[in-house]
């Protein structure tokens, strides 16, 4: 859990500027690209890259989608049904840092979160590229951080085009999936909660964990009062009774053990809501914001929903 929570508080600090991700040039023999980046600035990398190591979290799925093969990523990830189902057994699994065991992959690419202290160390193996969790106000798919993300890295490998067109055709999907509930969110709130080994976090939007398909594809709202907690106390610990704050209908808890109904019961009574309105999600698989992975968040939430409905 200190690993996991170390890595998200690297990784989602989520700030805002203009995109400046774009190729720049292309050697004559096609095999090096330059291209410029938000963090790294200006950088050369392989063409067609073989062997990728990916320490963000966002990226494995993302890179599945566009078509590419992974050699290596966080360690934070290892039991993500996402990264299991996409690269099977032949994954390595890296904790960041471990420069011995990343040298022995040999990577052509790099990609990490930014900040990361051992940013330099790997820039010494292979090309590397920082990036930072946000949306550019010149995005094409701003405010949704994560299909931002998706392009960014589509530029890295390549695959702009794709990425674009896979952006363009999830937000319609987005439609797609909401018309699935039996009850529609946009008048119900909603809060996100991850079990941490001394009590609760609380996330924002866009902050992985189901945040981007509660908020952003089922539409649900949050109480002022959670923003504003949030805005002040993002990533402090809390106790089930210090949520009875916030005025929510649902709460969407990720847990270890999903089987685990004290953990239910103790919301539902501190929240004063029914039971069956705070639905355990398995953190292991909500804990990545790869489009991938929130597609597969936004149906398990539906069908849990509808259930409860019934």
């Amino acid at each position: 859990m200190k690993l996991k929570l170390m890595l998200l508080l690297t990784a989602l600090l989520i700030l805002s500027g203009c995109s400046s991700f774009r190729e720049i040039d292309v050697t004559e023999d096609g095999e090096t690209r330059r291209i410029a980046t938000e963090d790294t600035n200006e950088i050369d990398i392989p063409a067609e890259p073989k062997n990728i190591v990916l320490f963000r979290t966002i990226d494995p799925g993302n890179a599945s989608l566009l078509g590419y093969d992974v050699s290596a990523v966080n360690q934070g990830i290892q039991n993500n049904q996402t990264v299991e189902d996409a690269f099977g057994a032949d994954i390595t699994y890296l904790e960041p840092g471990n420069i011995e065991s990343l040298e022995e992959i040999q990577p052509d690419l790099i990609v990490t979160y930014s900040p990361d202290e051992y940013f330099e160390s790997y820039q010494n193996i292979a090309p590397t590229i920082r990036i930072t969790y946000s949306t550019g106000i010149m995005s094409p798919f701003n405010p949704r951080v994560y299909l931002t993300q998706l392009y960014y890295l589509g530029v890295i490998l390549n695959k702009e085009d794709e990425a674009n067109r896979i952006g363009d055709e999830w937000e319609a999907e987005t439609t797609v999936l909401k018309r699935q509930l039996n009850e529609q969110a946009d008048d119900q709130m909603a809060l996100v909660a991850v079990q941490h080994e001394d009590g609760y976090l609380m996330y924002n939007e866009y902050m992985s964990y189901g945040t981007e398909a509660v908020y952003d594809v089922l539409g649900f709202q949050m109480d002022d009062a959670a923003k504003s907690n949030l805005e002040n106390e993002l990533f402090d610990i809390k106790q089930p009774q210090d949520f009875s704050e916030f005025e929510t209908d649902y709460l969407f808890v990720n847990v270890t053990n999903t089987a685990d109904d004290s953990i239910r019961e103790a919301f539902a009574h501190a929240l004063d809501i029914p039971a069956e309105h705070v639905i355990l999600l398995n953190s292991e698989d909500f804990i990545t914001n790869d489009l991938i992975s929130i597609r597969n968040q936004t149906e398990f939430i539906i069908d849990a929903l509808n259930e409860r409905s019934e």
